[in-house]
């Protein structure tokens, strides 16, 4: 089993300027935010509204299209 390797961030300063990815809210502003593997980071929030979307989707009945 590989251990993930948590890579700190270059820069302290970068520390002030956390903020939600979909949103724009600042990490004051949201319970937790997420971080992705590319630098995007998602809050609680918009992790809630993806889920809905997601479950709202998912159990839709599929559409099917006549040729």
């Amino acid at each position: 089993m590989s251990t993930a390797r948590i890579r700190p961030l270059p820069d302290t300063a970068e520390w002030a300027h956390l903020h939600c990815s979909f949103c724009g809210r600042d990490d004051d502003h949201v319970r937790f935010l997420v971080g992705g593997v590319a630098g995007g980071k998602i809050c609680d929030a918009c992790c809630w509204k993806a889920l809905a979307i997601f479950l709202k989707a998912y159990l839709t009945p599929p559409r099917f299209r006549r040729v």
